[in-house]
C-alpha cells in the first residue's frame, strides 16, 4: 500500500502547518486557500488515526516518559510533564509582557501555546494513541525552539533585529539562484540587495512587455521559514516513528533540506516567469493561491519516497508495554 495511515497524519499536519505559514507570513490575501488546506489536513489526520485503532500489540510509553525516567522516578512524570506546559507557558506570558513590554498576539505565541497545551495533555487519550502524541509534542518542540528561542537568542545577544542577516540569507539563498536560473532560461532579469531601503531589501526586477518591473522577496518567500517547518516534522516523525537518529536519519534530513530549497526555488522561478508573461497581476495569483500548494506537492512526494527507504533499512521499533502504569495526573 503506498500510502500507510501513519504517513497520512504527517501530511494531514503539514497541510494545516502550510495554511498557517501561509497566513501568518501574508496575511489575508489567500484566506480561501488557507481554509480549504486546514480542511483537508484535519480530514487527513483523523483518517490516518484509524490506522492507530488497528494496531496490534500492548501499548507502549511515550517518548517523554521514556527520556524523563532515566532520570526521575516514573511516578513522578505524570507530574512533571503537564507542570511543565503550564510553566513554559507562564514563564513565556510573564516575560512577554513583563520583559518585553508587548501585549499583541504573533506566530510565536500561537506556538509556544499550542506546545505547552501539548505537555499538558501528554499523558491524556488512549495509549494506542502515543506516537501521535510523541509526534505532535516533539512537531510543536522543534517548532518552538527553530522559531522561538533561535530568533529571540540572536536578536538579544545581537542587540539588534535579525534583519540584517535574514536580508544577507535571502539574497544568497534564494534571490540570486532564483534570477540565476531566470538568465539561464533566456530572460531578462536582475537582482538587487538594498538594506537601507524603506521596503523589502531583496528585489528582483524582470522584464514584461518591455517595461522593467520589481518584485520583493520578503522572509516569507525566501525558505527560511519553510525549511524550519521540514526539519521540525522530519525529526518529530523520525524520532516518534524509530526513536533514535542515525545515518540514515541523517542523510534522510540532510537531502530533505535540499529539496526543500529547490521547491521553493522552483516556486519562485515559476512566479516570477508568470510575472514575466502576464504580469504583476498573474505573479500575485499564483504567489497567493499556487505557492504553498506547489511547495506542499513536493514535500510529500519526497516523504513518500524516503519514508519507504527509511522503513527498508530500519524497521519501525516495538517497545514493550511498561512494566507499571503510570500513575493519573488527575487524583
Amino acid at each position: 500500500m503506498l500510502f500507510r495511515r501513519e504517513w497520512l497524519l504527517l501530511l494531514g499536519s503539514l497541510l494545516v502547518a502550510a495554511a498557517l505559514y501561509s497566513h501568518y507570513i501574508g496575511g489575508h490575501s489567500a484566506l480561501l486557500i488557507e481554509l480549504i488546506l486546514v480542511a483537508l489536513g484535519i480530514l487527513v489526520a483523523f483518517f490516518s488515526l484509524k490506522a492507530f485503532e488497528t494496531r496490534q500489540g500492548p501499548p507502549r510509553d511515550g517518548l517523554l516518559t521514556v527520556i524523563m525516567s532515566r532520570f526521575v522516578p516514573r511516578d513522578k512524570v505524570a507530574i512533571i510533564i503537564p507542570f511543565l506546559g503550564f510553566l513554559i507557558l507562564l514563564l513565556w506570558s510573564a516575560w512577554k509582557i513583563g520583559v518585553a513590554g508587548s501585549t499583541d498576539l504573533q506566530m510565536q505565541d500561537f506556538i509556544v501555546t499550542l506546545f505547552s497545551l501539548s505537555l499538558v495533555l501528554y499523558l491524556s487519550g488512549p495509549s494506542k494513541l502515543q506516537p501521535v502524541k510523541d509526534f505532535v509534542v516533539l512537531y510543536l518542540m522543534f517548532l518552538t525552539i527553530v522559531f522561538v528561542i533561535i530568533w529571540r537568542a540572536y536578536e538579544i545577544l545581537s542587540g539588534e533585529s535579525s534583519g540584517e542577516i535574514t536580508g544577507y540569507a535571502e539574497y544568497y539563498i534564494v534571490t540570486k539562484p532564483v534570477v540565476g536560473i531566470l538568465q539561464t532560461l533566456g530572460f531578462r532579469a536582475h537582482s538587487v540587495l538594498d538594506l537601507n531601503g524603506p521596503g523589502l531589501s531583496n528585489i528582483i526586477e524582470y522584464e514584461h512587455n518591455g517595461v522593467m518591473l520589481r518584485v520583493g522577496i520578503g522572509t516569507g518567500c525566501s525558505g527560511l521559514y519553510s525549511a524550519g517547518l521540514f526539519f521540525s516534522a522530519f525529526l518529530a516523525f523520525v524520532l516518534a516513528r524509530y526513536r533514535k537518529v542515525d545515518r540514515y536519519i541523517g542523510a534522510a534530513l540532510g537531502v530533505g533540506f535540499l529539496l526543500t530549497w529547490a521547491a521553493n526555488i522552483i516556486r519562485m522561478v515559476i512566479t516570477v516567469m508568470t510575472g514575466i508573461a502576464w504580469g504583476h497581476p498573474a505573479l500575485a495569483t499564483v504567489h497567493s493561491y499556487l505557492g504553498v500548494l506547489i511547495f506542499v506537492a513536493f514535500i510529500t512526494v519526497f516523504w513518500v519516497v524516503i519514508v519507504r527507504w527509511l522503513d527498508k533499512k530500519e524497521p519501525e521499533i516495538n517497545v514493550p508495554a511498561p512494566t507499571q502504569p503510570l500513575p493519573s495526573p488527575v487524583k
